[in-house]
């Protein structure tokens, strides 16, 4: 059952992701400070298939964590509002890279294919 939670959580994280990627990404004042959100459009795209997912989970986590944490504005509640999101953010997305993408996943038929680990423990998703 838990596989079907780690598909969910992929699927609740990657897209409001990748939209917002892609709206920062088609805004006419995005000009060569359009990599951090084609890193997250191609992370979250990796999110939604279940491809690569730890490595995806943690580079969009410290994307969204990262400027959240650098120089706040001292008694700005909008920007407290921010960190406070990003933080939440960045906590799914490092409970997603701990426990993997489950069985519903690119990696898993990967894995498959290729004669993975019978190993619960090394197995994505194996901890719930």
């Amino acid at each position: 059952m838990h596989h079907l939670y780690a598909l969910l959580a992929r699927i609740a994280l990657a897209v409001p992701l990748a939209g917002d990627a892609w709206t920062r990404l088609v805004a006419p004042e995005a000009g060569p400070a359009s990599l951090p959100p084609a890193l997250q459009l191609v992370a979250a795209l990796a999110l939604l298939g279940g491809t690569w997912t730890r490595t995806a989970a943690l580079a969009i986590g410290v994307l969204k964590v990262l400027p959240g944490l650098a120089l706040p504005a001292a008694g700005d509640p909008q920007q407290a509002i921010d960190l406070a999101r990003s933080l939440l953010l960045g906590g799914a997305l490092a409970l997603l890279a701990a426990y993997g993408p489950g069985d519903f996943s690119l990696d898993a038929w990967r894995r498959g294919r290729t004669g993975g680990s019978n190993d619960p423990h090394m197995n994505p998703g194996g901890a719930l």
